[in-house]
């Protein structure tokens, strides 16, 4: 799973690199609207706007989402984009994308390359289910992530809350973008800043709520794949 991460332009989840207006200055207070904390320095704003948008779509019993994902390298002045569909239910994701389809069920994950009529299956990994799984990473994120609030801002249109989230482990990213709507209380799009300079951006174009997804849609069927060679890692 992380190998596809990193080679094949893949995330999370929560979509092309959100414009930013450069002159426009945080809310007034936002430096001093934070808190010292046993590990580090944190913002009660962030996390109230956080959670809020995490009560509302744990509201739902399940979530479709068809995603735009931005790899970009400014340092290298590479871009690549795709469109992509995952189905969410719980910890329970099944996503398509790129010619692949990553499935888990929360506890195994399956990775399936179409054309190559191969699937690796390996023990789910909750790092990748936070790239993946827009509501897993706000599922538990106060324990692995810094929260402060940037500004608020404009979207396409759309009043919105930027936060950034910095990791307390050492990860390969330096930080994650979260954008959420100001009025709907959902994610607009996530960045993922890479150490390495590449900036992945997960954008919802399209939120379906309370669609079917029944347990068969988050386990990966042998039968139904004849030849599929299957690669088991665990």
């Amino acid at each position: 799973m992380k190998k596809i991460f990193t080679i094949t332009i893949l995330t999370t989840l929560t979509f092309c690199v959100v414009a930013q207006n450069p002159r426009q200055r945080p809310p007034r207070g936002s430096e001093r609207s934070v808190v010292s904390t046993e590990r580090g320095i944190d913002d009660p704003r962030a996390h109230a706007i956080l959670k809020d948008v995490r009560k509302h779509l744990k509201s739902f019993r399940s979530l479709k989402i068809e995603f735009t994902f931005l790899m970009e390298n400014r340092n290298e002045r590479t871009s690549e984009s795709q469109k992509g569909t995952i189905l969410i239910r719980g910890n329970r994701y099944r996503m398509d994308f790129m010619g692949q389809t990553m499935i888990s069920d929360g506890r195994t994950a399956w990775s399936f390359n179409r054309e190559a009529n191969e699937v690796v299956i390996s023990t789910a990994d909750p790092k990748d289910m936070e790239t993946l799984n827009p509501l897993a990473l706000l599922e538990n994120y106060e324990k692995n992530f810094r929260a402060k609030l940037i500004r608020e801002d404009r979207d396409r249109g759309v009043a919105v809350m930027i936060i950034d989230l910095q990791p307390f482990e050492n990860r390969s990213f330096h930080k994650v973008r979260v954008i959420t709507d100001k009025d709907k209380n959902t994610i607009v799009a996530t960045e993922i800043h890479e150490k390495n300079g590449t900036t992945m951006t997960f954008r919802v174009d399209r939120m379906q709520t309370n669609v079917p997804a029944p347990d068969s849609e988050f386990r990966f069927d042998v039968s139904r794949h004849p030849g599929v060679e299957v690669i088991d890692m665990r």
